[in-house]
C-alpha cells in the first residue's frame, strides 16, 4: 500500500525565497512520524510557481540532508517534453525515482490521443522513473481520461505506477479503480475511507502537512472521521492553499507559514479566523 504522503507546504521567508531549513525539518518530521512519504512541489507546494532549478536544487538537499530518496516524491511542471525529461533526469542524479506528472496545462483543447502523444514522449525517455499520473481538471483545465491512462500502462507497465485523483468525485476514482495493477490514489481526504474501501492505496494530501495520524487511521480503518471531513469542508470554502498555510501556521504556532507566492495571497483576517476556528473544533472533536 502507497500509505500517507504529505503535499508538502513550502515555507517562505519574507523576501519570498523558500525557507529551505524550514521545508528540510518539516519534511523530515513529518517522515519521522506518521507520513509513508512527502510529495515535493505539487498543488499544495506552489510548485508551479517555484523556479524548476530551485525545485531540482532543493529535492537534492534533502536528499544529501539524508532523506531516503525512496520516500520522496517530485511534481514535475513543464509544458514541454524536453522540460520534463530533463527535470526527471536532473532528480535521477540525485537518486530520486518517484515522480508526479500532471498533464500539460496550456493548450486545454487537447484530445485525448494527443495527451496519450505527450505523455508517451515523456515516458519513452525517462528509464527507471515510476510516474505516478495528475488527474486534477478543475485546478490546471486539462483532466486525464481513464482509457488514455490504461493505454498508457499498458505501453509503458514499469514507468506507470498509479494515478494521483483529485478530481473530488467518487465516480471518477471508481472508473480509476477498475485499472487492473495501478495504485490509485485520493487528493480528496473525504473520499479517503470510501476510497480505500474500494481497493484505493492511499492518499497525497495537504492536511498530512499537520493531520497525518487522522489520515492514516482513515486509510488503514477505512472508516470515516467526521471531524476531519468537516475540516476539508471548511478548507475548501476558502483558497486551498492559503488555507492549508494558514492551518499550519496554526498547528505549528510559526506564522511564516502563512506567507505565498503570487499569484496566491495569504488568507485575510476573516478568512484566517474561520479556519483557525474549524482546526480547533477538529482537534478538540
Amino acid at each position: 500500500m502507497f500509505g500517507i504522503s504529505a503535499a508538502l507546504a513550502t515555507p517562505l521567508l519574507p523576501d519570498l525565497s523558500i525557507d529551505r531549513a524550514r521545508l528540510a525539518s518539516h519534511a523530515a518530521a513529518l517522515l519521522a512520524g506518521d507520513c509513508d512519504s512527502v510529495t515535493l512541489f505539487g498543488t499544495t507546494g506552489e510548485g508551479p510557481s517555484v523556479e524548476t532549478r530551485t525545485r531540482l536544487e532543493i529535492a537534492r538537499e534533502l536528499v544529501d540532508g539524508g532523506i531516503d530518496p525512496e520516500r520522496l516524491l517530485l511534481c514535475l511542471h513543464d509544458t514541454s517534453v524536453a522540460g520534463v525529461r530533463a527535470q526527471v533526469r536532473a532528480a535521477g542524479a540525485a537518486g530520486i525515482t518517484r515522480f508526479l506528472l500532471p498533464p500539460p496545462c496550456f493548450f486545454g483543447g487537447a484530445q485525448p490521443d494527443g495527451l496519450f502523444d505527450w505523455f508517451d514522449a515523456v515516458l519513452r525517455d525517462t528509464p527507471g522513473g515510476r510516474f505516478l499520473l495528475y488527474h486534477i481538471p478543475q485546478v490546471i483545465g486539462v483532466g486525464l481520461p481513464v482509457d488514455t491512462v490504461a493505454r498508457l500502462a499498458r505501453a509503458h507497465p514499469d514507468a506507470v505506477v498509479g494515478v494521483k485523483d483529485s478530481s473530488g468525485d467518487l465516480q471518477t476514482a471508481r472508473a480509476f479503480l477498475k485499472l487492473a495493477g495501478l495504485e490509485i490514489l485520493v487528493g480528496d481526504e473525504r473520499l479517503l475511507a470510501r476510497a480505500a474501501s474500494l481497493g484505493a492505496a492511499g492518499s497525497i494530501s495537504g492536511l498530512a502537512n499537520f493531520a497525518a495520524g487522522r489520515l492514516k487511521r482513515v486509510l488503514t480503518a477505512r472508516r470515516e472521521d467526521a471531524g476531519l471531513n468537516e475540516l476539508v469542508a471548511a478548507i475548501l470554502r476558502q483558497p486551498v492553499v492559503p488555507a492549508v498555510k494558514a492551518l499550519l501556521a496554526e498547528a505549528t504556532g510559526e506564522a511564516a507559514w502563512r506567507r505565498t507566492l503570487p499569484p496566491l495571497r495569504p488568507l485575510r483576517s476573516g478568512e484566517a479566523h474561520d479556519v483557525a476556528a474549524a482546526f480547533r473544533a477538529f482537534r478538540n472533536g
